[in-house]
């Protein structure tokens, strides 16, 4: 059997994305207000988690910088992110992000990640975004999706919110990584790997 020819990205990402309650679609300069302001009030939640909000988006000029760097990624060849925000779909509220990353082209994989700000945790948004966000990944480029074979979500174990949207987002555990990453309020963590495939993953 031949091997498949290396994944390339569509001619059109298939953004923005709808789902019954939100907006997922890449941001705008305009919209760098809203973002600084949501992840200035998250932030401390989301540190021990996640490397980024310790330096990165620590003023407007940096977030104006992260938000070019995610449009200039869309339209690179192999892109280091698809970055979408989550937004509301009935009042245009920024909730935070998902999107892909880390893309193996050779294997057609990326993994996804996520977060939401802190007043709109615990009703399922989250769930909501991947399942919308992996539905559209994981459909063939000829059907209107981005061709992905699979997806995969890696997080702390002892990040129990993280690790219930990846199950309740139909991934499957696959790998757990013993003390295989430092997590500053905790000390050594397990890492938790989740994945879905395109030919069984199927909506919740």
């Amino acid at each position: 059997m031949d091997a498949p020819k290396p994944w390339t990205k569509p001619a059109t990402w298939p953004l923005p994305i709808e789902t019954e309650r939100l907006i997922l679609r890449p941001l705008s300069h305009n919209d760098v207000q809203a973002v600084f302001e949501a992840i200035e009030a998250s932030r401390p939640s989301l540190v021990p988690w996640m490397p980024w909000p310790n330096t990165e988006n620590l003023s407007i000029g940096q977030t104006h910088f992260t938000i070019e760097r995610f449009l200039r990624d869309l339209e690179s060849d192999v892109p280091e992110n698809m970055h979408t925000s989550i937004f509301d779909r009935s009042t245009g509220q920024y909730l935070g992000g998902t999107g892909l990353h880390t893309f193996v082209p050779n294997s057609h994989q990326a993994e996804t990640g996520y977060w939401v700000i802190e007043e709109r945790r615990g009703a399922g948004i989250c769930t909501e975004a991947v399942v919308g966000l992996t539905e559209v990944a994981l459909r063939t480029q000829a059907a209107g999706g981005m061709g992905m074979r699979r997806l995969e979500i890696a997080c702390s174990a002892d990040n129990e919110p993280s690790a219930r949207v990846a199950l309740k987002a139909g991934y499957q555990l696959e790998a757990t990584l013993r003390q295989h990453r430092w997590v500053d309020t905790i000390g050594w963590s397990d890492t938790l790997i989740f994945a879905a495939l395109a030919d069984s993953w199927s909506a919740p």
